[in-house]
This record gives C-alpha cells, sequence and structure tokens, in this order.
C-alpha cells in the first residue's frame, strides 16, 4: 500500500514539472517577444519571428523531452522528486537534459527558426520556476513558512554542490553543446554545412505521387512567364519569355520553335518584377468569320530611368511576320507608375461571359496616386474589349484608358469612390489569376509582403482588405503608414469584407505564391475540383482541397528542381487535361522549362534517361561561369531588391515592414565594416545564422556557391558605382 502510493506521489511530482515546464515554454515565448533575456552588449542576437503554429510545435517538444526524462528519473529514483533538497538537485540535472535535448531538435532537426532569446528566457523561467515549486511543495507538506522561505535558499544550493559532481559536469558539458553548436556554425563553413545537412536529413520532404517532366522535349527557354495552348491547334504552345518575346512551338515535341512577337524593345530594362507578365487569346480566336480571330491581350512594363508605364495591349499574332504583328497593337490601358518597378501584378484572363479580367498591383499608381477613385491598383478590373455596350471608360489621373467599355453591371459603377472598372478591391499582388471552367469562380494568388502570403477566391465587389489585413491578421492601425490610413478610410464603409481562403507564413523559401487553376476534367480524377498552385521561391506545387470557406492546410504536391529566382512562375491546365508549370531559370541564359504534372513513377523514369545529360549540362554551365555585372545585378533585384532596394541603398518596398534596420550597401560605411567573407556567410547562411535578423534568408543551396561569391563582388562593387 505504501509503495503504491509513493508511485502515485511520485508520478504527481511528474506532473507538476512538467506543469511548470510547459507553462515557463509559453511564458519565455511570450516575454522575449518585447525584452531581452540575453543583453545586446553581451551577445547581439536578433528577433526572430515565431508564428503561433511553430510556438504549438516548441511546446509539444520541451513537453515530450521533459517526459521522458522525468519518467526516467522517477524509474531510477523510485521516489518522490520534491522530497527533499538532495532529490530535487539530481531531478533538476534530468530537467537539464531535457531542456537540452529539446534546444537541439529545435535546432537540429526542425525548420522552425532558432530564437537564443525564447530559449534562453525558457531556461531561466523554468530553473526559478522549479525552485518556486520545490518551496511551495515544501510548505505544503510541513505547513511552516519557516521552511517556504528555506527551500528557496537550499534548493538552489544544492543544485550547485551536484552540478560540481563528475555526473554534474558531465550533464554541463552537455548543457552548452547547443551554444557550441551555434558559433561553429556561425564561425565555421565546413561546420555550418554539417549542420545544414543534418537539418535536411532531419526535415527530407516526403516522396508524394507527384512529379514533374519537361513538357517539350529538351527544350528551354529565356525566363517563360506563361504558356497556353493554341485554342484551335491542339500540338502548339505558345510561350511567353519575360523578356518580351511570344514564341510558338510543337507540342509535346518541342520542334519548330517560332517567334510570333517580339517586344523586347519596349520593355526598357527589364528587372526586379517587370517584363512581360501575361497574355490571353480572345475567346473568338482561330474563328475565321470573326474579326477577332487572331487577337491577344498582352501585360507588360516599360521602365525607364524617368519612370516606368505598364501597359495592356491587343495584338494580332494572325499576321504574317513579326514586324506585322507589332505594328498592329493597340493601347488599351496605359498607366504610369513609380519607377521601383515592384508590385504589377499581371494576369490577364477571359471569363466565361467574354469579358476581360485584369489583376494589378498596388504599385501601379504614382506617389500622389493612391485611392480607387484615382487609379487602377490592388485589385481586378473587368472590361469589355468588344465594347458590346456599357459605360465608357473611366479617365485615369496616371494614364490614359481607351478601346474598351465597362460592363453596366459591374459592381461599382455607382460608386464615386472606386473607378467603374473594378471588379474587386484590396488585393496586394495579384500575379496570377483564374476562372474555374466549370463553375465560373474566379480564384487568385495575391503575393504578400514580409509574412503572409494568400489564395483568394474573389467575389464580385468584395473588399479583401489589404493594406489593414494581410493573411487574416489586423495590421494595428498605428503602424500603417499615413498613405495606407488614407487610402484604407477611401473605401465605402458599406463594401463586403472577406478573407482569403488560405493564407501561409513565409519561411526562407516559401514566401511568394503563384496563383494556379481548378483541376478540370483532366486523366487524373483525385485532382477534379481541386486548386493546385506553387510558390515561386520554394518551387514547391501545392495541392489546396477546395469546398470550405476556409483551408488551414494544403498538401505539397511536387516540386520543380530550379528555386528562387529561377523558381515557379505560372500554373496552366491546357484544354486537352494536361496541367503545366513553367519555370524560369537563370535571368543570365535560356534555362526555363515548361514542365508537365505526371505521376511519380512516370517522372522517375522520364528524369533517369535525362539526369546524366542533365548533369552533364549543369556541370558544365558551372564551369563556364564567368562574372558579369549586368547578370548579377539580374539575380540581385529579382531576389534581395524587395528588402535591400534597386540600388541596393535600402530603399525596397518592404525595407520598411521588416521590423528591423536595411544596411545601405552604396555607403562607405558599410564595406568598411564587412569584408567579403562576411557577405558571403550572411548570404550563404542567412542572417540568424551570423547574429543578423532572420528576415535575411538563407541562400546556400538556392543559388550556386559561385553565384554568391560573384553576388559578394557584385554588393561590394555597388559603393564604386554610386
Amino acid at each position: 500500500m505504501r509503495r503504491t502510493s509513493n508511485t502515485k506521489l511520485t508520478l504527481l511530482h511528474v506532473v507538476l514539472q512538467l506543469i511548470v515546464v510547459t507553462a515557463c515554454v509559453y511564458a519565455g515565448y511570450k516575454i522575449s517577444r518585447s525584452f531581452q533575456i540575453i543583453p545586446y552588449s553581451v551577445l547581439p542576437l536578433p528577433p526572430v519571428y515565431i508564428s503561433p503554429n511553430d510556438l504549438v510545435e516548441i511546446v509539444s517538444i520541451f513537453f515530450i523531452s521533459h517526459l521522458g526524462f522525468y519518467l526516467f528519473s522517477a524509474w531510477i529514483y523510485r521516489t518522490p522528486a520534491l522530497r527533499d533538497s538532495a532529490r530535487f538537485a539530481g531531478e533538476y540535472m534530468f530537467y537539464l537534459l531535457g531542456y537540452t535535448t529539446a534546444s537541439l531538435y529545435l535546432f537540429l532537426a526542425t525548420t522552425i527558426n532558432y530564437d537564443a532569446q525564447m530559449v534562453a528566457a525558457i531556461g531561466l523561467f523554468a530553473t526559478v520556476g522549479l525552485v518556486i515549486l520545490f518551496a511551495l511543495y515544501a510548505l505544503v507538506s510541513s505547513g511552516s513558512i519557516g521552511r517556504l522561505f528555506s527551500s528557496l535558499f537550499i534548493a538552489p544550493w544544492a543544485i550547485v554542490k551536484r552540478l560540481f559532481s563528475i555526473s554534474g559536469l558531465l550533464v554541463m558539458l552537455y548543457f552548452v553543446s547547443p551554444l557550441v553548436l551555434g558559433v561553429a556554425f556561425v564561425a565555421d563553413r565546413d561546420t555550418a554545412n554539417v549542420i545544414t545537412q543534418i537539418r535536411i536529413f532531419f526535415n527530407q520532404e516526403e516522396t508524394t505521387d507527384w512529379g514533374l517532366v519537361n513538357a517539350v522535349g529538351d527544350t528551354v527557354f529565356a525566363q517563360p512567364l506563361l504558356v497556353k495552348l493554341n485554342p484551335v491547334k491542339s500540338d502548339e504552345l505558345l510561350v511567353l519569355e519575360r523578356a518580351g518575346v511570344l514564341k510558338r512551338i510543337d507540342y509535346p515535341s518541342g520542334d519548330n520553335m517560332q517567334v510570333v512577337l517580339d517586344i523586347a524593345q519596349k520593355l526598357g530594362e527589364v528587372e526586379s518584377e517587370n517584363g512581360a507578365l501575361g497574355f490571353a487569346f480572345h475567346p473568338e480566336f482561330g474563328q475565321a468569320e470573326s474579326s477577332n480571330a487572331g487577337f491577344i491581350y498582352l501585360y507588360y512594363t516599360n521602365y525607364r530611368e524617368d519612370g516606368q508605364t505598364n501597359y495592356l495591349s491587343r495584338f494580332d499574332i494572325s499576321k504574317n511576320s513579326v514586324a506585322e504583328v507589332l505594328s498592329t497593337e493597340q493601347h488599351i490601358l496605359t498607366m504610369h507608375r513609380e519607377s521601383s518597378g515592384f508590385h504589377n501584378g499581371g494576369s490577364v484572363e477571359f471569363g466565361p461571359d467574354g469579358y476581360l479580367y485584369i489583376g494589378l498591383g498596388e504599385g501601379v499608381r504614382l506617389p500622389e496616386l493612391f485611392t480607387y477613385a484615382d487609379v487602377f491598383r490592388a485589385g481586378i478590373l473587368r472590361i469589355d474589349v468588344d465594347s458590346k455596350g456599357g459605360l465608357a471608360p473611366s479617365q485615369l489621373k496616371n494614364g490614359v484608358t481607351a478601346n474598351y467599355t465597362v460592363p453596366a453591371d459591374n459592381p461599382f459603377v455607382d460608386t464615386d469612390a472606386i473607378l467603374n472598372e473594378y471588379w474587386a478591391i484590396g488585393l496586394r499582388n495579384p500575379f496570377r489569376i483564374s476562372h474555374d471552367p466549370k463553375t465560373g469562380q474566379l480564384w487568385a494568388g495575391d503575393v504578400g509582403s514580409t509574412i503572409w502570403e494568400e489564395v483568394n477566391l474573389i467575389e464580385k465587389g468584395t473588399d479583401y482588405q489589404f493594406p489593414a489585413v494581410e493573411g487574416r491578421v489586423p495590421i494595428r492601425h498605428e503602424e500603417l503608414t499615413d498613405e495606407d490610413k488614407e487610402w484604407t478610410a477611401s473605401v465605402p464603409e458599406n463594401v463586403p469584407q472577406k478573407g482569403p481562403v488560405y493564407t501561409y507564413e513565409h519561411t526562407a523559401y516559401d514566401r511568394a505564391v503563384i496563383g494556379g487553376v481548378i483541376y478540370r476534367d483532366g486523366p487524373y480524377e483525385e485532382l477534379e475540383g481541386q486548386y493546385v498552385f506553387a510558390d515561386n521561391y520554394s518551387a514547391k506545387v501545392f495541392l489546396l482541397r477546395t469546398g470550405q470557406e476556409t483551408v488551414d492546410s494544403v498538401e505539397r504536391m511536387t516540386t520543380a528542381d530550379q528555386f528562387a529566382q529561377r523558381g515557379v512562375s505560372s500554373v496552366t491546365q491546357l484544354y486537352n487535361g494536361d496541367l503545366i508549370v513553367t519555370v524560369l531559370g537563370a535571368a543570365s541564359s535560356p534555362g526555363g522549362e515548361v514542365l508537365r504534372l505526371v505521376r511519380a513513377h512516370e517522372a522517375a523514369i522520364s528524369n533517369a534517361k535525362k539526369g546524366p545529360k542533365k548533369q552533364e549540362a549543369a556541370t558544365a554551365d558551372q564551369a563556364l561561369m564567368v562574372y558579369n555585372a549586368d547578370g548579377m545585378k539580374s539575380l540581385f533585384v529579382v531576389n534581395c531588391a524587395r528588402c535591400h532596394g534597386i540600388k541596393g541603398d535600402a530603399k525596397g518596398p518592404d525595407s520598411e515592414k521588416l521590423g528591423v534596420p536595411v544596411p545601405d550597401m552604396t555607403t562607405p560605411e558599410f564595406h568598411a565594416s564587412r569584408d567579403a567573407q562576411q557577405l558571403y556567410d550572411v548570404i550563404y547562411k542567412g542572417g540568424a545564422a551570423v547574429g543578423l535578423s532572420p528576415m535575411m534568408p538563407p541562400w546556400g543551396g538556392f543559388l550556386k556557391d559561385q553565384e554568391i561569391e560573384f553576388m559578394v563582388r557584385y554588393i561590394q562593387e555597388l559603393e564604386r558605382s554610386e
């Protein structure tokens, strides 16, 4: 009977300690968001973003780790942990083992940002909490206030004595191992590589039932943005390249590539998010009896030193030569904008109603013009390019509108605060939109800012709440700029508001959503009616199960083998059922691909046949790489300019939203304080690994080592170029 009672008491002590540790994990997280446990003067640790979902996982890791060690301790000692100071000191050693194991697991085996401030706070609070628990238990068991206060001194002294035993010293060596690994990770590249490989081993992506193969043989392109099947030729693709070239190619052989349209001279400099961004066939394309038989609608940017203009234009590609096609351009939208080049949007898609829908980002405006009554930006437009009736085009304050009318049933035609062309507002950068062929519903991938990406189901006349809300998180009013406050206040209160169907937080790699398609009538029945989309930077292709108003998680289908600036630019479904993914490839040379989604075993067979050839090409490409400032500028602008600015002057569109200072790379002070190795390390390992902000992601593994070396050289030359 006494043994049973003793066992119950021992288990009760385990439960009490787990409650304390779990509470201290939460407290450590909350307090370390606002206060530095380790003074910056002692160790300059940057702030680290930990999401609520990450916190749940962290709590679970610490709980499970301590549960295991506490149960092991109970089995060894067979006595309650809080019985006396000697027993408590022994129990504290097991606490340290659990704490260190949990810390190492966080560091080595998860994708969660390792926040040393939070981990230090957990250790400090849990130590204090366990000592207080010991004292409170002494009070309850003895009924003496004196025992309470004496225990507060006895317990720490007993712990110190135990630490100087052989077992205590061994525990302390284990306890400092995360710190040693952290320092080695920052100081030594070889160690960092080993740790990175360990992380990769523990966080390998699970194999899936899907893969990607080149849809057009071995043919590659110069940054393909979008692919569509010729509406009247099921064996012909049209591929739009970012530099303004539209090509036709036999499908699926990849033979007989021909240039249909070349507007490269109209684009000016193609950098940041500029270039040819999207195109659509007129619904009557290819119908010989129609005057629209040869028309496509193309959205592109024209960048100059003194500014930028975005165009939506119509071209007749039925003409006999490239020059003749170019001469048929008819401007529909001409929109002057600020010159950063970010957040242009990009999609132009005809809906089942025959009207043209255009996705525009919030950057398409001049600095002094930002409301929906002034300009087209941050939303979806709907226009009638056939001008079959309706209203005259609105007059823009930053451009020209022509050659279309506004459908009379557009939702804002009677709203003075919002121009008639708008179909929906409150989006940040809807780069890819598409209609469900069966239901007509409009879906959009909305590229976010520093934390959130969104997938939205677009409804007529709805406000999707940017910039007041991102993801599903309201932005505090005081954090909005004066312009954003005025902008959001200008939206009438009676406009209905809606949030995203799905939203995800940025990781080092998942941070630029590419809207996709609702899969219909293809060869894979299990995908019917589901939304397939991607992320540009990570090159992952995802499956979103539809049918619910909001979705909390999606399935990774597969991952393309080109990332970051080479990543996914579109997900489309051809009318023959094939699902196509385009990846940009390097900006410096043609390497972009048009890929087709297939079963995993088909992809394995196809890639095995091409594997040696592909590897030989990659090796040759690596060996032939030479430094080119223009190529590195393109690489820098695509990957770095959102935060660091196109010129490296810290004036990127997201720089003020990061919550940390962004260095001006054009100043002598910046270069005087950093050598080439330090620049290499922060690019390769990321900010968190070298004591800087984790908002700077690691590029090792995404960029080639030689590309990073060239990037360092380019950054060092920014001062001289200025």
